[in-house]
């Protein structure tokens, strides 16, 4: 059966939702039914025979790209092979002392101190190859990359709207999550209210990546009420409102600042670029951060968040650098090879002097997700992965001086910058889920505007 190329889109707006909506695929279980329903959809691309003649030329226009990223899996893959522990003493000493304290009669060890962990972070990486494959084709005009944006946006709204009404009436567990932890945050279906500011900040970034897709694409100079809400541009407003509310009502630290970061971004972009038309885009984001300033602050009380800004505990604080220097002292150790993608946890139970106190406390995260992923793949990984991002951002750079070109790689750019910030103190881009959310916005880095009629 070949599936034309709007069904094509819809399934992987489907298959989108699905992965990030139970719980952002925290669970194995999930991310194996996401890799196992991106892996379907790639096989019914290729029976279509356009799709398949343009995910090879989107392969081969960025070969070197895809070729260090195959290179990466293959490198994650080589973490999990049981070697001969007299190969390990070798290449990996610190490996060795390790299985070597361990008084169990085995020839053989991956360079992954838990391999199980790292193979469903294998899983993830397939999925997020696939995404780069098959997403600059399907969505490879400005109206589909609209389509894409929009239903992001949406499906963001909808989360916040649950999520804000669940925490109104005391975050209740049901199925597999469990709000003990949260009674007071909007989280919805997720666990962590870090986790789904994050969500809800990229869901807004879509909206207004949206707006400014529609501006370039039209250059309006008359913008009446009625020709907004034919363009969606007034639903866009509203979505981006209660996006924000949600956001706002995690009391998330890292996921409010980073919003205001993509908020500013953007508001400095428009500025910018839309000198000469009407610009809505400017209007909605300064309307938004007052409204963010002083309507909400009677109705929800920002007073709490400023308050987790200001009062926040320094033994907590102190605790979270701890990790962070736990973190680096065993990247130190596994410099080489790392001890494994996702087996921080396991590190930890092995290595961490946990005090008296709190004899009982397991971390699971870095809570840097830079130093995390350094102590994970080692030099060797992190080498690998300097050439996937040297060559992605080649592409983005291609051609710069075409106007649409140039605000794409502002705001990819800016996107980054921004995720770079908050990994310095949160985890989110190794929740399976938010990572395949974030390369699926990526991906409009390698469409190929010039033989696309953008």
């Amino acid at each position: 059966m070949v599936l034309r190329k709007n069904t094509l889109q819809n399934i992987f707006l489907i298959i989108l939702a699905i992965t990030i909506s139970l719980n952002a695929s925290i669970n194995p279980l999930l991310i194996q039914i996401s890799s196992i329903n991106f892996i379907i959809l790639f096989f019914l691309c290729l029976k279509n025979n356009d799709i398949s003649e343009k995910i090879k030329k989107n392969y081969l226009d960025n070969n070197i790209f895809f070729i260090f990223f195959f290179i990466y899996i293959a490198y994650l893959i080589l973490q999990i092979i049981p070697l001969p522990l007299s190969l390990i003493k070798i290449i990996a000493p610190y490996n060795y002392n390790l299985y070597a304290s361990i008084n169990i009669d085995k020839h053989l060890w991956s360079l992954s101190i838990n391999p199980s962990n790292s193979y469903f972070g294998i899983l993830n990486t397939i999925s997020l190859f696939l995404i780069f494959l098959t997403f600059p084709v399907l969505f490879n005009r400005s109206k589909y990359l609209m389509k894409f944006f929009l239903f992001l946006c949406v499906l963001g709204f909808c989360h916040a709207v649950f999520a804000t009404y669940w925490m109104l009436i005391g975050n209740p567990s049901i199925f597999f999550i469990d709000k003990i932890h949260y009674l007071n945050a909007s989280t919805g279906f997720f666990v962590n209210r870090s986790v789904f500011g994050t969500f809800l900040f990229l869901s807004a970034f879509s909206g207004l990546y949206y707006i400014v897709i529609f501006f370039q694409k039209n250059q309006i100079t008359n913008f009446t009420f009625e020709e907004q809400l034919k363009s969606k541009i007034f639903y866009i407003r509203i979505f981006i409102i209660f996006l924000s509310i949600g956001i706002l009502t995690t009391w998330s630290r890292a996921a409010n600042f980073s919003y205001i970061l993509i908020l500013l971004s953007f508001l400095l972009y428009s500025k910018i670029s839309f000198k000469r038309f009407i610009n809505p885009l400017s209007t909605v984001i300064i309307f938004i951060l007052v409204f963010d300033v002083l309507v909400m602050a009677l109705f929800f009380g920002n007073a709490k968040l400023i308050q987790r800004y200001v009062e926040t505990s320094f033994l907590r604080e102190a605790v979270r650098l701890d990790l962070h220097a736990f973190g680096f002292e065993q990247f130190k150790n596994f410099w080489l090879f790392g001890y494994g993608n996702e087996s921080f946890g396991q590190v930890f139970k092995n290595f961490y002097i946990l005090p008296e106190s709190n004899s009982n406390s397991l971390a699971d995260r870095v809570h840097n997700d830079g130093i995390e992923l350094l102590g994970e793949i080692g030099i060797l990984g992190t080498l690998i992965l300097i050439f996937v991002y040297i060559f992605y951002f080649k592409k983005i750079i291609e051609n710069i001086n075409n106007k649409k070109q140039l605000s794409r790689f502002i705001l990819l750019f800016l996107l980054i910058l921004t995720f770079f910030i908050q990994s310095l103190v949160d985890f989110s881009l190794h929740i399976p889920g938010i990572l395949i959310l974030l390369i699926t916005i990526l991906s409009v880095g390698l469409i190929d505007f010039k033989n696309n009629n953008y």
